[in-house]
């Protein structure tokens, strides 16, 4: 039986702004319609009638003890400091102080953060989806992440969590089983930019002799409302790779994986679930070892092997609780609650 949502006595809106409406998800299949449906559906069921959503481009109607819930950057957490934010991050000191991947010899530009930093100063709260990599960094006080990590922290009074990034499992995982696993490995791999980088991988492809369009397609997009489109994929690529140098994911490899395919990528984002032979480095004295690996995983692997991988991933990843998104709509709620009842302010305060 639907349970209405649940009011409280404290005073306060809710605002919540992200740049997709919360209806457009699943029509949209972008993921931030995923985030702005299921973050707006469980605020109104904890929260009611006192949730409002705001269009992206149009300032938000804030006022005395109202809460605000958006992703970086909106324009409005620059003077809204009672908000709760939700974001991605890897905490790089590199992408902070540079803009850049800079390990290796490596001065790959990435997108800049510095900016959007900014506009945490003050705020109430912070949310934080990473990776598996970035979690252990942070809680191992890696040097790569440390002092970007105790800079962002200080920046909310340390009101910091971080979840693993969640996905919609039941709406992606709909095909997997759902098509004969290929007749042999394949790889699709995207490449697109400094975002989607994967030249060095084609290049290796290449020089290890494998056929564009034979042994590995190259995309820079897949339309993912297109379901025909998502068979096709399931029935002649066993790997999706991408190995750009410092995402947060990327989250369609997440998406992927639930789909029923195998990721291949950066070791900075994905560590394989254990299986290093899936992961890719630019460090120049494991180049060796990439090439090994793709010989390995694109030659060597029977298609009994590869769907036996391919189920392992698929049930590593569905069995998983931390990734499911309750667990991060039970913490923005919570976060919510607590900054209804606080004083904190509205307007930073030096």
């Amino acid at each position: 039986m639907h349970q209405p949502p649940r009011q409280t006595a404290r005073s306060g809106s809710v605002v919540v702004s992200f740049p997709a409406l919360p209806d457009a998800y699943p029509a949209n299949r972008h993921w931030h319609a995923q985030l702005s449906s299921f973050v707006t559906r469980a605020l109104v069921e904890r929260f009611g009638d006192r949730v409002s959503f705001a269009p992206w481009g149009a300032p938000p109607l804030l006022r005395g003890q109202d809460a605000f819930v958006s992703f970086l950057p909106h324009p409005a957490l620059a003077d809204w400091k009672r908000s709760v934010v939700l974001d991605n991050d890897t905490f790089d000191n590199d992408k902070w102080r540079f803009s850049a991947f800079r390990r290796f010899g490596y001065d790959a530009p990435l997108d800049p953060v510095a900016d959007a930093y900014r506009l945490l100063d003050g705020q109430f709260a912070r949310i934080v989806l990473v990776n598996d990599i970035t979690r252990r960094r942070v809680a191992d006080r890696d040097p790569c992440v440390a002092d970007c990590w105790d800079y962002l922290s200080g920046l909310t009074g340390g009101r910091v969590s971080l979840h693993p990034h969640p996905i919609d499992k039941a709406f992606f995982s709909r095909l997997y089983g759902a098509e004969p696993p290929p007749d042999r490995a394949r790889m699709l791999v995207y490449h697109g930019g400094p975002r989607k980088n994967s030249a060095e991988l084609i290049a290796l492809l290449r020089r290890l002799g494998f056929a564009e369009n034979r042994d590995f397609s190259i995309a820079p997009y897949i339309d993912k409302s297109n379901d025909d489109l998502a068979r096709f994929l399931l029935k002649n690529f066993f790997f999706v790779g991408n190995t750009s140098f410092s995402e947060t994911g990327p989250i369609n490899m997440w998406e992927y994986l639930t789909a029923g395919h195998i990721p291949y990528g950066h070791e900075e984002w994905w560590d394989g679930a254990g299986n290093p032979r899936l992961c890719w480095s630019y460090d120049p004295a494991r180049q060796e070892e990439n090439a090994d690996n793709l010989d390995h995983l694109l030659r060597r692997m029977d298609v009994g092997a590869l769907v036996e991988e391919r189920d392992r991933l698929w049930h590593w990843w569905i069995g998983r609780r931390d990734n499911d998104w309750a667990c991060v709509t039970t913490d923005l709620c919570d976060q919510v609650d607590r900054l209804l009842s606080d004083p904190h302010p509205a307007e930073k305060r030096e």
